[in-house]
């Protein structure tokens, strides 16, 4: 057995054999300042889908902060900092949903009942649908609100939750199938 010379050696491709170089202050500003730029393009369209994925308008505003702030330290690893907040926002608030699962506490009410908290919402339909979208996985639940509210098509979906564009389809049709039953029933 012949032994291999380190040049013979494969390596992967955009492996980096040099330690990393730390950025000049002139490339972290201009990194920052794009990450800035995502989310003053991005925010309000993100809340709207946190917001309807979670149903709490304070778990959406704290996955968005949280995303952000995860974004302001990752600056430099960022290829595309809006694609990467979106997919990062619902790992978030994905996490934040299973974290108060788990520590529920009830809330009294005036009348002596127990409630978990309240939303202010003008519409009771608006709170039917969003009873609706808890029906189905966090992975359909993601798929219609960023199709529907977001207004990502099935590529630019299955490119931030990191899936197929099949696998999209696929999920959405049967969330839509999913969600036309429900009513149905109602």
């Amino acid at each position: 057995m012949t032994e291999r010379s380190q040049s013979d050696q494969w390596e992967p491709q955009g492996w980096q054999s040099e330690p990393r170089q730390q950025p000049d202050a002139a490339s972290t500003e201009q990194q920052h300042r794009l990450v800035e730029a995502a989310y003053r393009r991005e925010h309000e369209r993100l809340w709207r889908s946190l917001y309807a994925f979670t149903g709490d308008p304070d778990v959406a505003s704290d996955a968005a902060a949280e995303t952000v702030s995860q974004a302001l330290r990752h600056r430099s690893e960022l290829r595309d900092p809006a694609a990467w907040m979106w997919r990062t926002a619902f790992k978030v608030a994905s996490g934040m949903l299973a974290g108060r699962s788990r520590h529920l506490q009830l809330v009294p009410s005036e009348d002596g009942g127990s409630l978990e908290g309240e939303v202010a919402v003008d519409s009771g339909s608006m709170v039917e649908f969003l009873d609706l979208l808890k029906t189905l996985s966090d992975q359909q639940r993601a798929i219609v609100i960023l199709r529907y509210a977001g207004g990502f098509t099935a590529v630019d979906i299955a490119g931030l939750l990191g899936t197929s564009p099949n696998t999209v389809r696929v999920q959405l049709h049967r969330a839509q199938a999913h969600l036309r039953e429900r009513i149905d029933l109602r």
